[in-house]
C-alpha cells in the first residue's frame, strides 16, 4: 500500500509545474475525464494498433516534454525486442515507461482517443513508425451511449489544435 501511494506522491509531484500553466481547456479536459470515469458502464483490456491511438491533447509544456523525450529514448533502447513481438503490452510499458495506470481510451469508430497516457502515446509514436504495426494495451472504457463522451473528446481535440 505505502509503495502504490508512495508512487501517487511521485506523480504528483511531477505534475506541480504544470498546474500553474493550466487554463480553461484543462479545466474542461479535467471535467471530461471526470465524465467518463462517472459515466462508464464497465472498462476492459484490449490491443490496438498504434496507428489508431489519437491524443485528446498536445504535450507541450517543458515538464512534459522533457518526460516524453525520456521515454522515447527508453522505449528505443528497447526497439528491436518489441518489433519483435509488436507488442506494447502492459507488463512492457510499465517495465519500459512506467507509470501509475494504464493507456486509458473511448473508442471513437476505427479510432481509439487517449483520455489517459497521451505523453506515453506520443514517445510511442517518436519511437515506432505506422508502418512497424506495434499492438498496444490499453484499457478501453464502455459506455452504453458515448455519443456524448465522444463529442466532449472531440471537443478537447479542437480547444489543443488537435
Amino acid at each position: 500500500m505505502f509503495a502504490a501511494l508512495g508512487q501517487w506522491w511521485r506523480y504528483l509531484l511531477g505534475k506541480r509545474s504544470e498546474v500553474a500553466q493550466m487554463d480553461y481547456k484543462d479545466a474542461y479536459m479535467g471535467k471530461v475525464v471526470l465524465d467518463i470515469h462517472r459515466k462508464r458502464r464497465d472498462k476492459r483490456i484490449v490491443l490496438v494498433p498504434l496507428e489508431k491511438l489519437e491524443p485528446i491533447h498536445r504535450i507541450d509544456r517543458e515538464n512534459a516534454l522533457a518526460a516524453t523525450r525520456a521515454r522515447t529514448e527508453a522505449l528505443r533502447a528497447h526497439r528491436d525486442a518489441l518489433l519483435a513481438t509488436r507488442t506494447l503490452d502492459g507488463a512492457a510499458l510499465q517495465a519500459i515507461i512506467p507509470s501509475v495506470s494504464a493507456i486509458k481510451v473511448v473508442a471513437d469508430g476505427d479510432r481509439w482517443l487517449a483520455f489517459e497516457g497521451n505523453g506515453r502515446l506520443y514517445a510511442m509514436r517518436e519511437a515506432f513508425a505506422a508502418g512497424d504495426g506495434m499492438q498496444v494495451e490499453v484499457e478501453e472504457y464502455l459506455f452504453d451511449d458515448a455519443r456524448s463522451i465522444r463529442r466532449r473528446l472531440a471537443r478537447v481535440r479542437r480547444l489543443n489544435r488537435l
